[in-house]
């Protein structure tokens, strides 16, 4: 009976093949150890030269694909290629990190650059091009894994011979480009640089610009596309609009516009659509004629990507669909399709009118820099702005001075509180009605009466007005907010006054 000889398939070759080498490489190895004469990358430690001049490039392809990352002088990143998009700085800094600190495997004796073997241009090869500040560049190439340790085979970076190195290294410059992709909507933009918002809706634009400090919406179709408290108020009072070339100019609620701006740059994204299905989807989730289109203006918002055009030129233009679900609403951003959290359209989804100002109060509390609360004649509250109003409501940079610690029997925070809590609510309260100006008589009763005292700079201007229970009602209200100076008199609720009147009660007259 003759003996059936085995004969090794392909795949056996190829495993014996590398096992091969890996012996050699244990060999090779074990000779250069009592021969410290060849060079420290023969026997691993850095991938990429260490002490090397700072990176301001990446080239990468992958599957046809080529993509460039190039650092900006100013700060920052831009992704173009075959994706252009905004680049998540964080998401930037940690990647060079990881290269930095990423190790090479020992050098594999018998191989040569690029070697064959190793598929450096099959389906799972990786190409980088690392370009450095000072001229200089390194190049990596990376191939197949190694089928006994489950690294991956590399060609390149300074060495004669192919490496391996970790498989997470891989796997993360294969999560490229994506893995630098702006996670939020427009990334890293300064409110502060905002000067224009244009919305397209509802058949046509609406426009936000910023003057002296203050939002102003455009009203082309007068004030009564505003709601009615808007057209009632416009119609009586002046101090909210202003003309010019463009048209009619409504003062815009400075609260809405920070949360409009907080929505259209900050809120995350949920998911980056591969860029062959932009057409497809595009399509399916209404962004070709979008529900909403946001294009935002002013200095320095992001940089501008070499090559890019449109939407995906300096300008931030965001396109909406209609939402997806409760959770999920579909974005066209430089030409990509995202999918961001259904917060981003929170403010778009709201009426326009819930953008122009109908606060009670005709100046802003929160950017002054003192405040004093009279309540019946009697000094009860006096209070500073100490610090630059922040993103948020701002409430962290005003402070209390008085009544003093000593006069109040509560903690320090709560004391703080008493005066936080009335520049924000100062801020927020609503105007219920539009009353006709009043100068004279008095129109409020002097029970429950409330003076709040607003300065700006030192020797500035005081801002003054009263707020209290009407002597009469008129046309339903019952407390008003009066400007003695200028007759304005305007409907409130009354939890602010109640408010004051509780504080009365707690405090005795501060000290001068």
């Amino acid at each position: 009976m003759k003996t059936k000889r085995y004969r090794p398939g392909n795949g056996t070759w190829a495993t014996l093949a590398l096992l091969v080498v890996a012996v050699a490489a244990g060999a090779f190895l074990f000779s250069t150890r009592a021969n410290r004469s060849v060079g420290d990358a023969t026997l691993g430690g850095p991938l990429l030269k260490p002490g090397s001049a700072p990176v301001d490039a990446l080239l990468f392809a992958r599957m046809g694909r080529q993509f460039r990352l190039d650092r900006l002088p100013a700060g920052g990143w831009t992704l173009g290629g075959d994706v252009a998009d905004d680049v998540d700085s964080r998401a930037m800094a940690a990647l060079l990190d990881t290269l930095a600190a990423a190790k090479a495997g020992p050098v594999l004796p018998g191989t040569e650059p690029g070697d064959r073997r190793y598929e450096f241009n099959g389906a799972e090869a990786l190409h980088l091009v690392v370009h450095r500040t000072d001229g200089s560049s390194e190049e990596l190439d990376l191939g197949i894994v190694n089928p006994v340790t489950g690294t991956r085979y590399a060609s390149g970076a300074g060495r004669d011979f192919c490496f391996t190195v970790k498989a997470a290294l891989r796997d993360r410059l294969a999560a490229l480009p994506d893995l630098v992709r702006g996670r939020t909507l427009v990334p890293a933009v300064e409110a502060a640089n905002l000067e224009r918002i244009t919305i397209e809706r509802d058949g046509g634009p609406y426009v936000l610009a910023r003057r002296d400090g203050r939002w102003w919406l455009l009203a082309s179709n007068g004030a009564v596309a505003f709601g009615d408290l808007a057209a009632r108020y416009q119609a009586q009072y002046a101090d909210r609009q202003q003309r010019d070339a463009e048209g009619l100019w409504l003062q815009a609620s400075s609260s809405a516009v920070a949360t409009l701006v907080y929505e259209l740059t900050e809120v995350l994204v949920r998911d980056l659509a591969p860029t062959e299905r932009t057409a497809e989807l595009s399509a399916a989730w209404g962004l070709d004629s979008p529900w909403r289109r946001v294009t935002l203006a002013g200095a320095n918002l992001r940089p501008t990507l070499a090559g890019a055009t449109g939407d995906a030129g300096a300008a931030p233009v965001l396109a909406f669909g209609p939402p997806l679900d409760d959770q999920n609403v579909p974005v066209l951003r430089r030409g990509n399709v995202i999918v961001a959290d259904r917060e981003a359209i929170r403010t778009l989804e709201m009426p326009v009118a819930a953008l122009v100002d109908v606060g009670a109060l005709p100046f802003t509390a929160m950017t002054a820099d003192a405040l004093e609360i009279a309540y019946e004649g009697r000094v009860v509250l006096r209070g500073s702005r100490r610090g630059e109003v922040g993103a948020s409501d701002g409430r962290a940079a005003w402070m209390t001075d008085a009544p003093v610690q000593a006069d109040w029997k509560g903690t320090e925070a709560t004391r703080n509180g008493l005066t936080r809590d009335l520049v924000v609510n100062l801020d927020r309260q609503p105007l219920i009605a539009v009353l006709s100006p009043c100068t004279s008589p008095d129109p409020l009763r002097d029970d429950g009466r409330v003076r709040v005292t607003l300065n700006r700079g030192a020797g500035g201007p005081a801002e003054t007005c009263e707020l209290g229970w009407l002597r009469e009602p008129v046309a339903g209200a019952t407390v008003a907010m009066w400007s003695p100076s200028t007759g304005r008199l305007v409907g409130i609720g009354d939890a602010l006054p109640v408010s004051v009147r509780n504080l009365a009660g707690l405090v005795g007259t501060p000290r001068p």
